[in-house]
């Protein structure tokens, strides 16, 4: 399977250490100080938009990806296709279409891309995963088993053997037995893993590259019965410390699970190589933060119920679908929150391995400047977070690309290249 196909181990860092002795690990201090980056970056093409061609009227982008040669691969989950933008900027080819057989997606929402080229599309609806060869040619379907582990964006490990898929991006779900409260946790918190999808068969596979810590949820039985609807398992703090992992092209990963600012490297062997650092302070809880997140919240549950047809509900659920919505409204007012603002809110890893972190805005939950590191603990500098988002996704010899929306809410994407020395 390869270098990166089994990473032994269980850790839980940044001051939740077990199975790695301390002194193993070198936390290299990084200044304090931002050092300003310019985001000068020089733009290739961009592709998306109602007076385009038909190809390029994209409904909603769920995912982006970069193959070896610098092809650009689009996850239209409103059109149910991938659509390959060449190097410049003209169609390639379409992959796959709506439809339920093979090759044909539901609910596409996730997308990875060797360097080779070949593409692995995940179906939520179907769980499952359509990998096509480099010239867009249906391999085989790979069916994800009940209870694994998913993340938000899954990413390619390029180092290691094909169909081999790692997280990179935010963990939302972990095993059932987590979601429902069941597995095991102490007073400090819990351990949740990482690991890598393995794709070479029927049926995919896991591999647990490492444990990190997870921070104790709301008690089960502390959540509050709200109009007779009652939830199984537990609560999720909001604002808590997200699990967020990049993967780096030596077969490594780097990952950050507490509310510090605290990077952790792991090596394609499974130790630790070293902790990344900088002294700047988690911010302290207020009433404003959290109504302002309790707003937010708001403002998402609306939206998708503005989206939910009340047509596609048969008369019979009607009632039942109106007490869950009412539940999921109160839900919102009675949630728990962590006690401080984590200083890391993303994490992304380039093709040449540089480590890209997003911090909060002024206002805590808003997206705020960027910083860029290398996995030996060089701080390159800062994009301040008015001149740069973070990339949507990395491409080799500097691409990167990025989702932008115009007041029609059109979705456009545009390439830029990005200086030798972030990449």
């Amino acid at each position: 399977m390869g270098r990166s196909a089994i990473i032994a181990g269980a850790f839980a860092l940044a001051g939740h250490v077990t199975g790695v002795a301390a002194a193993a690990q070198e936390v290299i201090r990084l200044p304090a100080e931002d050092r300003r980056l310019e985001a000068n970056f020089e733009e290739v093409y961009r592709v998306g938009s109602l007076a385009g061609e038909d190809w390029e009227q994209f409904g909603e982008i769920a995912g982006l990806a970069f193959d070896g040669a610098g092809n650009l691969y689009v996850l239209d989950q409103q059109a149910a296709r991938v659509v390959v933008v060449a190097p410049d900027a003209g169609r390639l080819r379409t992959i796959g279409r709506a439809g339920d057989g093979p090759g044909e997606f539901r609910q596409p929402s996730r997308i990875a891309v060797t360097a080779a080229g070949q593409a692995m599309v995940f179906d939520r609806t179907q769980s499952t995963f359509h990998i096509f060869d480099p010239v867009g040619q249906l391999v085989r379907t790979v069916r994800m088993p009940g209870g694994a582990l998913m993340t938000t964006m899954p990413d390619l490990d390029r180092t290691g053997a094909d169909h081999v898929v790692i997280p990179n991006g935010t963990v939302s779900s972990v095993s059932f037995g987590m979601l429902t409260g069941t597995d095991s946790q102490g007073s400090a918190g819990r351990r949740r893993p990482v690991t890598r999808l393995l794709l070479g068969g029927d049926v995919a596979q896991t591999d647990t590259v490492l444990h990190a810590w997870m921070a104790a949820p709301e008690p089960a039985d502390a959540r509050p019965r709200n109009e007779g609807v009652t939830w199984i398992g537990v609560r999720t703090r909001a604002l808590a410390p997200s699990l967020l992992v990049g993967g780096l092209p030596d077969g490594g990963v780097v990952f950050s699970d507490s509310s510090d600012y605290s990077i952790k490297v792991v090596g394609a062997d499974g130790t630790v190589a070293r902790v990344l650092a900088r002294p700047i302070a988690p911010q302290r809880l207020t009433e404003r933060i959290r109504e302002a997140e309790r707003e937010r919240r708001r403002q998402e549950l609306a939206q998708e119920e503005s989206q939910r047809s009340r047509s596609e509900i048969p008369e019979r659920f009607a009632r039942f679908v109106d007490r869950i919505q009412a539940s999921q409204r109160a839900d919102i007012e009675t949630w728990p929150f962590y006690h401080e603002v984590p200083v890391i809110q993303d994490i992304q890893t380039s093709w040449g391995g540089a480590i890209w972190v997003r911090r909060p805005g002024e206002d805590a939950l808003g997206k705020g400047p960027i910083d860029v590191l290398t996995p030996n603990g060089e701080y390159l500098g800062t994009y301040p977070a008015e001149t740069t988002q973070m990339p949507d996704a990395f491409g080799p010899d500097g691409l990167a690309a990025f989702i932008e929306t115009d007041e029609f809410d059109v979705e456009t994407v545009v390439v830029r290249r990005l200086p030798a020395t972030v990449n």
